[in-house]
């Protein structure tokens, strides 16, 4: 039997989080509401110094119950950006929805730690059922699964980790000391092979590893921002001749700025003959593997099986609350990382093939898989599909939108667009008959891209590409946000605040 005082103990918590949830509920139902009025800001854009005069940063000595947390709890949905809006176009994400929310709740209701089964048995089969469930979406067969990592870099970081460590193990107790250090290693220099179009994390896992971004080589592109894998084959051929050891290349599926996709099959035919491991960053390209459409009509993932490892970032073109990034494997599914990664901490793991734990760079783990899983069981995989049809044909009406408007200064950077950024210039008028040597185009979208987003009403990027001016980047992603709505806006707002703009100074 209970004894009183721990069963008043949870009759209070509860009543509490009764109380608690009721505040929260007035507050975020309207807030999410006010995303979908066409008057509303992205965000009440404030610089720091301001900021730290307009919302009460201080922490207290002594608590200020429901009134002080409230206080602070309104303050920050007030200066934040507004991730429902549908006119949220800056990065590679967009807001959640709402069994993204719900999901987050059940994981803050249960406060599992999801490293070793006993203490937390579902959400650990929870991530075991649906990394499972995805790699065999990308025909990675019946031992495929794999790991949920905090944010896709540090997927990229624990996929490279893996491959050095299974293909060379000596280094997990030796250390790093390559040919011609040593003359008795078994290799040379490490060396990484990635596009110029890549993620950095790449180039970050490489230094946090030791191994030095100076031995990333970096593979030139085509025309459409695809790894050119003739240039792959020479670079690790050079590479080879001067007694290094090529070990690991990183193909993408959807690069950050261009969303091109690198031919996947053709790289994998040269990681096998280089015995190179082969990992597909395709934390924001991934996802395009629910929609039955895309995988019929395109061949971006084509090869995808092929790869040692792959990322994948439902929380990003899925729709799902941050963090949440998947890496996948067809080699045994999670065990493959335990196996070349473990520590053996015996004190915590007792040999039980279901402690994920075991196969991660870390020791704590959240329970991120719970909110892909319970997604997918509300959208079914079909649902979810959609979700990536539906921004495709958007992105593609868009894309037309601008190259109407090429009599008024309007230019796409690449036509037909990649993927699901929208990427392209404008010209004011005032500009318009100069040469265009004296055109600075990169001015012109950095001065445009600040004050459209300080006014609040949108919230977009501009990126730089090599030889080429910064250009506005829109990504379309969520299933919110109408073209002609939300995007010709976006166009009539880079006119008008063009105009407010003295060119000639």
């Amino acid at each position: 039997m209970v004894n009183s005082t721990q069963s008043s103990h949870r009759t209070d918590n509860a009543v509490e989080l009764d109380m608690l949830l009721g505040y929260m509920k007035e507050l975020i139902i309207p807030y999410v509401d006010s995303a979908s009025n066409k008057e509303a800001s992205v965000v009440e854009y404030y610089p720091p110094e301001k900021l730290e005069k307009l919302v009460d940063f201080s922490l207290p000595e002594n608590g200020g119950g429901v009134e002080g947390a409230f206080k602070s709890i309104k303050e920050t949905l007030k200066y934040s950006v507004n991730g429902w809006n549908p006119r949220f176009m800056d990065k590679l994400y967009a807001g959640t929805n709402p069994i993204g929310v719900i999901s987050e709740l059940l994981i803050a209701t249960l406060n599992s730690n999801v490293h070793v089964y006993h203490v937390s048995p579902v959400m650990t089969m929870m991530e075991v059922h649906v990394t499972r469930a995805v790699g065999q979406l990308l025909g990675m067969g019946a031992n495929a699964g794999g790991l949920l990592c905090p944010g896709g870099s540090a997927s990229n970081q624990l996929a490279m980790v893996t491959a050095r460590n299974t293909l060379y193990p000596s280094i997990k107790d030796t250390g790093y000391m390559p040919r011609p250090f040593n003359p008795s290693a078994e290799y040379g220099k490490l060396k990484i092979f990635t596009s110029k179009h890549s993620h950095y994390s790449i180039d970050k896992s490489a230094q946090i590893m030791g191994l030095g971004v100076d031995n990333i080589v970096k593979v030139p592109v085509d025309e459409d921002g695809k790894m050119q894998v003739s240039a792959l084959e020479k670079c690790i051929l050079e590479s080879i001749d001067l007694g290094e050891t090529p070990f690991f290349i990183n193909a993408t599926a959807g690069t950050t700025v261009m969303g091109a996709f690198d031919p996947i099959q053709a790289i994998s035919a040269i990681a096998k003959k280089y015995n190179c491991w082969l990992h597909v960053d395709g934390s924001w390209g991934g996802s395009v593997v629910f929609s039955e459409k895309v995988m019929n009509e395109k061949s971006w993932l084509v090869g995808s099986h092929l790869a040692d490892t792959f990322t994948l970032n439902p929380h990003k073109l899925l729709g799902v609350p941050l963090q949440c990034s998947m890496l996948l494997t067809p080699h045994n599914g999670n065990l493959l990382f335990a196996k070349h990664n473990t520590l053996k901490a015996d004190y915590l793991f007792h040999g039980n093939p279901y402690d994920l734990g075991e196969g991660t760079l870390g020791c704590g783990r959240r329970p991120d898989a719970a909110k892909m899983f319970l997604s997918w069981k509300y959208y079914g995989r079909c649902g979810l599909g959609d979700r990536i049809d539906q921004a495709l044909a958007t992105a593609e009406k868009f894309a037309n939108r601008v190259k109407e408007r090429a009599s008024r200064g309007f230019k796409l950077v690449k036509d037909p667009c990649p993927f699901l950024q929208v990427c392209f210039w404008y010209v004011p008028p005032a500009l318009a008959n100069k040469p265009v040597d004296q055109i600075d185009l990169s001015k012109i979208t950095r001065i445009l891209h600040k004050k459209i987003n300080h006014s609040g009403e949108f919230m977009i990027d501009y990126a730089p590409l090599e030889g080429v001016p910064d250009f506005f980047r829109i990504v379309i992603n969520a299933p919110t946000v109408d073209c002609d709505r939300d995007l010709v806006r976006l166009l009539d707002a880079v006119e008008r605040v063009a105009k407010e703009v003295d060119w000639e100074n």
